[in-house]
Parts: C-alpha cells; structure tokens; sequence
C-alpha cells in the first residue's frame, strides 16, 4: 500500500510527460489547436502532482526528477514545436526551437535554486507553454485573427519570432514573478495574487481564448510592480 501511495505523484507526473508527447504528434500533423489542449491539460497534471506529494507525504527525489524530464518536453518542446510551426517561413522557423533550449536551463536553474518557494525568478515553464500554446486556439477560434494569420505572412512570421526569442529571454531573466502560492488567505499577504486571479477570471469572461496573452502580460507587469509578494523569507 505504501508503494502505491509513494508513486501516485509519480504517475500524475507521467500523464504530464504523456501529454506533452501526444502534443508533439499533434502538431507534427498541424494539429496544433489539439496539442494546445494537451498542453493545457500537461499543466493540470504538473499542478496536482506536487500538491498531491505533499498531501500523501510522498516527496522524493524521483519525483522531483521526473517532474523536471516531463516539463521539458510538455513546456519546452512541444511549445517550441508549435512556434516552429507558426513562424512558418523555413529560413527562420528554426527559431522556435530556441524555447526548449532555454526552457532546459531555466528548469536547471530552478533545480538549484533554493530562494524560488514563494515567488519565481524568470517566467516558469508551464506559464510559458500556456501562453505560446494559447496562439493556436485563437488562430483556430478567432476569425480575425484567423485571417490576419494567413493573409500577413510577413507579419505572423516576425511576430512569432518574437514571440519565440522574448519568451527564451524571459525564462532565464533574473525579473521576480510571484507565485500563487500563498502562506496564509489574508487578504494584505495576498493583495497582488487575488487581484491577478479575478482580473484573469474578468478578462477570459470577456475576451475568452484572446485573454491568455492579456493574462500574461498582466502577470509579468503586476509582479514588477509588487514588492511584498517578494517578502517571504527564502527556502532552507
């Protein structure tokens, strides 16, 4: 019984790995509104199964390795994958490729890192997967950008370029973003992360598929304008 509670996490984990793998297929075969899914469902997975080691008492190193082996593929090449394919344009679609590259080093940074408990240094993973990801339920969904998309090819290609080569950077920048975990549910130690939860909330009401880039770029500009998010002392 004691093995199989231990390697729960670890099987959460692996349907994070396993996504990640049925999202590469996906978008091998241009079915890139499907691999946004399994990316999103990846991050799902990633988010349970931490929480669910901690709630079994089942931390263990394995699982912290598995973990990181599994964002890589589901975080960094099944997103690079789809940029490689919606730069389009073969002489700079190799581009793309650069997100897995340094979505490896920002994993291996994390990996070391002991002050990352309560706020991250660079853009995490899973958060940049899901906004790479998000350009292809719009493109599918959206009929405006849909035809932006296909009627500009110079414009989506240097757009997604810079896309692919912002958020590289982005991941191994040295910028504090907080994180949603929390140490208490008060509303002063909380202020800037239930703020960013119901203006998320308002604006995928609004603007649905379209709101995730929006979200993003409101994380990131939220949390250069916080401090105390910062305030928690750093992990032993």
């Amino acid at each position: 019984m004691n093995a199989i509670k231990r390697n729960i996490p670890n099987a959460i984990t692996s349907l994070n790995l396993l996504f990640g793998c049925i999202a590469i297929v996906y978008t091998f075969h241009n079915r890139l509104a499907d691999a946004s899914w399994m990316i999103f469902f990846a991050a799902i997975a990633d988010f349970f199964d931490g929480m669910v080691a901690r709630l079994l008492k089942a931390l263990s190193p394995i699982g912290k390795e598995l973990d990181s082996l599994s964002d890589i593929v589901s975080f960094g090449v099944a997103p690079g994958m789809m940029l490689f394919q919606l730069i389009g344009v073969h002489t700079f679609n190799w581009i793309g490729l650069l997100v897995p590259v340094f979505a490896a080093i920002r994993l291996a940074k994390f990996n070391i890192d002991t002050r990352q408990t309560f706020y991250f240094i660079g853009l995490p993973t899973p958060a940049n997967a899901l906004f790479i990801a998000s350009f292809s339920l719009i493109l599918t969904h959206n009929s405006y950008w849909h035809s932006v998309y296909y009627s500009n090819i110079f414009f989506a290609t240097w757009f997604f370029v810079g896309v692919a080569l912002a958020c590289s950077a982005l991941m191994v920048s040295p910028i504090k973003l907080f994180s949603l975990k929390v140490k208490d549910t008060s509303w002063d130690n909380n202020k800037t992360r239930y703020s960013f939860l119901i203006l998320s909330v308002g604006c995928f009401l609004i603007l649905g598929y379209t709101a995730v880039p929006v979200i993003m770029l409101l994380y990131i500009i939220l949390s250069l304008l916080s401090k105390k998010s910062f305030d928690s002392p750093p992990a032993a």
